[in-house]
């Protein structure tokens, strides 16, 4: 009889301690979905910040490369043009070309070649020289940030997919809150070319701890690039990239130049205008949670043309707002979480209007946006060459304001009866 109940006791207790495993396993799995998953997904966020980072910090210490390098800073500024245009049409080829290789091994030797770029812009002796290594570091950031986008999805579960992709994002948007002011500020305490050397020491650190911890993915079929293509033949399509390009267009014929920017109209130090970069970059990211919060309650109309009109209505009021800093970190807030927050609500758009070309979407208009990076750096280098820095805000004002047109006839414009899947 005792040894019954012994036996009884002891099942009661194996019972218990499965319930307390299984809630612990529970608990943990909540608090990864609550905050973040695993340590995997955060180191491809931190790739895609070190990489983003390398884009524009460019704006920040333009002055600087100029300056060094004897060349004006309308020439300077197409640094920005050529890794804009080399990100927006050299990835959907890059990643086709290197679509049967291992994904964890094509990362690594991504970064790798980030590095390298990293250290021919150390040493460049020449603007030609500086103009090749931007190239070398676009191509291979855009293999980058399209990797950590595909292995964050493929290393959770489904139901935590787009959580897992949104911490990516969150890195590209964190390059522009800490990346960009960091940069400048090290630029101006040891010399610009410190900047790069910074960022690749971080990648290579980065590289490490994706080799070490990240598990091998399979590589995936690809589309080929002339079935992408077909998709853009519906004009409802077309015309939404187009907003995307034309404002960023806009905002880069004054954003690549907003550090002669600052300091031609109120003389602030590189201090400051770090300062200005970073609430610029605080605002940035409010910016997209605003887009994809006003997307879900008044829809992606409203929210598109609002944002839009905020936007254009920030760039006109700029160069009026430099007569205290306080009112220009006002306007500056409104100008980049303006400029942010279109891009949910169009990426939404899109999706809802083309469904069964959804992901072939999203991937062109993450190449639209660097269209109009390219495009809105080679139109605001021609104007500062020529016309006071001022010009820039205005033209790209206006610029803003036609994308506001082609959302307008995008929004209106009927479906075609199919889109190539």
């Amino acid at each position: 009889m005792l040894n019954t109940e012994f036996r009884i006791a002891k099942l009661i207790i194996d019972v218990m301690k499965m319930e307390r495993k299984e809630n612990e396993e529970l608990h943990q799995f909540n608090l990864r979905k609550e905050f973040g998953m695993d340590k995997r997904i955060w180191i491809l966020a931190i790739a895609s910040f070190v990489v983003g980072t390398v884009e524009l910090v460019i704006a920040g210490i333009i002055d600087m490369i100029a300056q060094d390098l004897n060349v004006s800073v309308g020439t300077a500024g197409q640094l920005i043009t050529v890794y804009s245009l080399v990100f927006a049409f050299g990835s959907p080829i890059l990643i086709t070309l290197t679509s049967k290789v291992e994904r964890r091994k094509l990362l690594t030797a991504a970064m790798f070649v980030f590095f390298v770029g990293n250290m021919i812009s150390i040493v460049s002796p020449t603007f030609a020289v500086l103009l090749v290594s931007r190239i070398i570091l676009a191509a291979s950031c855009s293999i980058v940030v399209v990797l950590s986008v595909v292995m964050a999805s493929s290393i959770v579960a489904p139901e935590l997919r787009g959580r897992a992709i949104g911490i990516i994002f969150m890195g590209i948007s964190a390059s522009l809150v800490i990346g960009v002011p960091l940069g400048t500020f090290i630029g101006e305490m040891w010399g610009w070319r410190s900047t790069f050397a910074l960022v690749g020491a971080l990648t290579l650190i980065v590289a490490w701890a994706v080799k070490r911890y990240l598990p091998q993915v399979a590589p995936r079929p690809g589309v080929q690039l002339r079935e992408q293509l077909r998709t853009l033949k519906d004009s409802k399509i077309l015309s939404a990239h187009s907003i995307s390009i034309l404002q960023m267009t806009g905002q880069f014929t004054i954003y690549a130049y907003i550090t002669p920017f600052l300091y031609e109209m109120m003389g602030l130090s590189t201090n400051m205008i770090s300062l200005v970069l970073f609430v610029y970059g605080l605002a940035g990211i409010a910016g997209g949670w605003i887009g994809g919060w006003s997307s879900d309650k008044l829809g992606n109309s409203k929210t598109i043309l609002i944002t839009l009109l905020l936007h254009a209505l920030a760039l006109f009021l700029l160069p009026y707002s430099t007569g205290s800093i306080f009112l220009l970190l006002i306007v500056t807030v409104v100008w980049c979480a303006c400029n942010m927050a279109p891009s949910p609500a169009i990426q939404s758009y899109l999706v809802q209007t083309a469904p069964e070309s959804s992901d072939i979407q999203l991937s062109f208009n993450t190449s639209s946006l660097h269209i109009g990076v390219a495009a809105g750096s080679i139109l605001g280098g021609l104007i500062v060459n020529h016309y006071s820095v001022t010009t820039n805000a205005w033209v790209g004002g206006l610029i803003v304001i036609l994308a506001i047109i082609s959302a307008i006839f995008s929004l209106n414009k009927q479906k075609a009866s199919t889109v190539p899947s």
